[in-house]
């Protein structure tokens, strides 16, 4: 996975309007396949907006998709999972088979940071 800015559809049909520009430009733009001024000030605004901004980080976890409960389970070491609603976009995080802690309409970047908390919480036990 590369460097890119995640965003949700709103800010990116703002920065669209913004920019007088195609939705094309503003995705080239946040991830880093054009660096022109105008894709600088697209990326600048975009965080600005609440963007965030990824290195490429990838869980280091074991992911399954359950197609009849549309969830999706990351299992980080033998204690730790995180359970995905892809309906609702509510995330649970179970510690030894029991919830520690619940979030509703969670958004993908707020996902990365929580898989990221999860990982270093399920390395530390």
């Amino acid at each position: 996975m590369r460097k890119q800015i995640l965003t949700d559809n709103e800010t990116k049909t703002f920065l669209m309007k913004a920019f007088k520009c195609s939705r094309q430009a503003v995705w080239q733009a946040l991830n880093f396949k054009r660096d022109s001024d105008q894709a600088r000030r697209i990326r600048q605004l975009a965080l600005k907006r609440g963007g965030k901004l990824t290195d490429g980080y990838m869980p280091k976890c074991e992911t399954t998709h359950e197609e009849v409960e549309k969830t999706m389970t990351q299992t980080f070491g033998p204690r730790v999972k995180l359970v995905v609603d892809k309906e609702t976009g509510d995330v649970s995080v179970y510690v030894d088979g029991q919830l520690k802690d619940s979030y509703k309409s969670i958004t993908v970047p707020d996902l990365m940071q929580l898989q990221y908390e999860v990982e270093q919480m399920a390395a530390a036990l």
